[in-house]
């Protein structure tokens, strides 16, 4: 393997939900960190050692996260973030969010690992930048289509039948979008993973956005078009609540 140059700042990461100290789905992100290193081309990081400071980082935390950083090189290579606390609100978890589109372009889905959570988030926080102050934007990629967040996750509720961008068109299939599409089977609600556009969700009937932090978050605004009838939509909400009673049961 070619060595690193001297200054190198690359690397990989994942945050973590931590309720009553115990981490969430502790294994499904070791297991992207595992991946997202190998992809990377990066020396695997000591898991069990990963494993047991994520657990130590997470006692005393009632209600927060904690983040573990691994760099291609310097010392310490990996590090760990403790956070006693959310950044997102119950009100705005209970009523929804205003959300923008950006301009900023996406890179294109051939030039990036979408699947890697890589430190490397330079558009991300470019597109941030267009809104400042926002809790979040929603990205555009090269092809017109919504794809995500800078931080999370699409979903737009149509009839009966829920729409998220496809992993294809550069979306980061995070842990929370796959718990989100495993509980709308258990409902019997149908996923389709197709791309969407500004039209469909000005006119969908409920919208939300995931990550492991916001959990389920509804959209209640985008881009001033006032979504839906009522924020969270019945969708949403029993998403939630499936989402909740598997946290609590975890």
């Amino acid at each position: 393997m070619i060595p690193p140059p001297p200054f190198d700042a690359s690397g990989v990461f994942e945050t973590c939900r931590v309720k009553k100290g115990t981490v969430l789905h502790l294994e499904e992100h070791l297991d992207r960190l595992r991946s997202s290193l190998k992809t990377l081309g990066l020396p695997p990081s000591g898991e069990q050692e990963a494993r047991d400071s994520l657990k130590e980082s997470a006692r005393g935390i009632l209600d927060g996260y904690v983040r573990i950083a691994i760099r291609r090189a310097g010392k310490p290579r990996m590090v760990i973030h403790r956070h006693p606390r959310i950044p997102y609100s119950r009100e705005q978890i209970r009523e929804g969010v205003s959300l923008t589109t950006v301009p900023t372009p996406m890179p294109p889905v051939e030039a990036v690992q979408a699947r890697v959570k890589s430190s490397e988030r330079l558009s991300s926080v470019l597109a941030r930048m267009e809104a400042p102050g926002a809790v979040e934007v929603l990205r555009i990629g090269p092809q017109g289509y919504l794809t995500e967040g800078t931080i999370s996750n699409l979903f737009l509720v149509k009839g009966k039948t829920i729409l998220t961008p496809p992993a294809w068109l550069g979306v980061l299939e995070g842990v929370t979008r796959a718990h989100v599409i495993e509980a709308a089977g258990r409902l019997r609600i149908t996923v389709q993973e197709i791309p969407v556009t500004r039209h469909d969700l000005f006119n969908a009937e409920e919208a939300f956005l995931t990550n492991v932090l916001m959990g389920i978050l509804p959209i209640r605004q985008a881009d001033g078009r006032k979504i839906g009838a009522a924020v969270p939509g019945p969708i949403t909400r029993r998403l939630m609540q499936a989402i909740a009673q598997e946290e609590g049961a975890s």
